[in-house]
């Protein structure tokens, strides 16, 4: 059904942020220059509990927005830990708009995008838009209008860390008989690019780790031994299906998301165990029996598997990020095979307060 684009669209961007002031120092004002359409488009920002001076910031420079009503400013005191799919789930409901998208803290629309969306959605329904899975951290772009977000039930706020909760969400809405359309425009695919620390620092896996070690299983094969500061410990086997199918042939450029041949993905179930360490040494307590490592060795023997120390921040990220989108994709395959009802308790719960009053609170139940 075509549309008539003089109508009562509007368009939220929704930016949720822990700790990424540096970023919103740069895109958001321009992304509100490069799409100010008045009464049309809106800007959420959802501070997720940040503690590196965004809502100082926020309440110094970006006043006048607030008063002209383009940006709306809410902040959450509660979390401990980055979760993306609960901050889009807040973020989502806090906007006043017909049409709701993403907004990474570090991607730039660029110039007309707003207009662009309100345009397509005007023409027809049963769409959503998405980026063209080329620009890996605009991903995230995600447009979809208010009520197919709610049919859905919003995010997966069973997936946690950093990986496939787009995937997941795109795929739900395309199982309600959706269509993906993707954007093309080379204007609307620039952001600022950052290291896998940065992209992972504020998640729980990533916090909580103290070591990882790696064993090599086969050249697509691998596992991974995470250490973690509370004393526990995971084992987890990973197969790059990327490059074990790299001949097979695919024309449809969502397949990174839905199918297994296109992905790294988790074999045979997560082992866990304890660990601890006293002087020299550490102890690895794997199905009731303890293995002795010295803690300066780089590679050791567990139960006939030699592991290797993984050393360097960035490349202990990569893995993490890794791990946590192959566990996402798995949780929220079991979950659509077993019609499972998404977010059974709800979504996007929580205590935020607008603009600063902290008077008021608003209560998402």
């Amino acid at each position: 059904m075509m549309k008539n684009i003089e109508n009562n669209e509007k368009i939220a961007f929704c930016i949720t942020c822990m700790n990424r002031l540096k970023h919103i120092q740069q895109t958001l004002e321009k992304n509100i220059h490069d799409n100010y359409l008045k009464d049309k488009v809106e800007f959420v920002l959802l501070d997720y509990n940040s503690q590196d001076g965004l809502e100082e910031w926020v309440l110094n420079n970006m006043q006048k927005y607030i008063d002209e009503g383009i940006l709306v400013y809410y902040k959450t005191t509660e979390p401990a830990h980055y979760l993306r799919s609960h901050s889009r789930n807040m973020a989502f409901r806090l906007a006043n708009a017909t049409i709701l998208c993403n907004l990474d803290a570090d991607n730039y629309l660029g110039k007309g995008f707003a207009a662009f969306m309100l345009h397509e959605f005007s023409k027809q329904d049963g769409i959503f838009y998405t980026n063209n899975c080329l620009v890996r951290d605009t991903f995230g772009r995600i447009s979809v209008r208010i009520e197919d977000f709610i049919s859905i039930r919003g995010y997966n706020e069973a997936l946690h860390g950093y990986g496939y909760e787009d995937g997941d969400f795109q795929n739900r809405l395309v199982i309600t008989g959706l269509k993906p359309i993707c954007f093309n425009e080379p204007e609307f695919y620039h952001c600022i690019k950052h290291t896998y620390c940065e992209r992972i620092s504020e998640e729980s896996m990533s916090k909580n780790l103290s070591e990882i070690f790696i064993t090599y299983i086969n050249p697509y094969t691998s596992g991974f031994l995470l250490l973690n500061k509370d004393n526990t410990f995971e084992q987890y086997t990973l197969v790059n299906n990327t490059q074990l199918n790299v001949l097979v042939e695919t024309s449809n450029i969502f397949d990174c998301f839905y199918d297994d041949k296109s992905r790294t993905i988790l074999l045979g179930d997560i082992e866990k165990g304890t660990w601890h360490e006293d002087n020299n040494m550490l102890y690895i307590n794997k199905n009731s029996i303890n293995y002795q490592v010295e803690k300066k060795m780089t590679a050791f023997n567990i139960a006939d598997t030699v592991f290797y120390r993984v050393k360097g921040d960035e490349h202990r990220a990569v893995i993490i990020t890794l791990l946590n989108d192959a566990i996402n994709y798995k949780e929220a395959c079991k979950q659509i095979s077993e019609q499972s009802l998404i977010n059974p308790d709800g979504f996007g719960k929580g205590i935020v307060y607008k603009n600063f009053d902290l008077s008021k609170k608003i209560i998402l139940s």
